[in-house]
């Protein structure tokens, strides 16, 4: 079952005025261990008491993305395609982004792979 429809039987649940723990009791009954824990119950009773009615998660605020933009996949391919064995050790201190990023941007964006212990790439 989706998260989505478990937030809907508790609501269903919550609107029968049931407490968060009946609740919690009733779909452990029902679902088993795949029932959602008793603080995620609780959680989101207390959502539905505040007068939330979407079951889906709000966009976060947050920090901007900053590391994976098109000039940055584009600078770290265009270091690639000059030297098919730079690392991505080499690519992060070039660019100024993390090595986390970098490989993020090599293997999800720019789709390479690394076959080489050192990190180096190939297509």
């Amino acid at each position: 079952m989706e998260k989505v429809e478990y937030r809907s039987v508790i609501k269903y649940l919550f609107l029968k005025h049931m407490s968060p723990a009946e609740i919690h009791q009733d779909m452990v009954t029902t679902f088993g261990e795949d029932a959602p824990s008793s603080a995620t119950v609780k959680r989101w009773v207390a959502e539905f008491k505040r007068g939330r009615r979407s079951f889906a998660y709000e966009p976060r605020s947050g920090r901007p993305r900053t590391s994976t933009t098109d000039e940055n996949i584009d600078l770290v391919l265009d270091m690639v395609m000059d030297d098919r064995r730079i690392s991505t050790r080499v690519i992060a201190a070039r660019a100024g982004i993390s090595q986390e990023r970098a490989d993020h941007i090599l293997t999800n964006e720019v789709k390479m792979s690394k076959i080489l212990p050192n990190g180096s790439l190939v297509f």
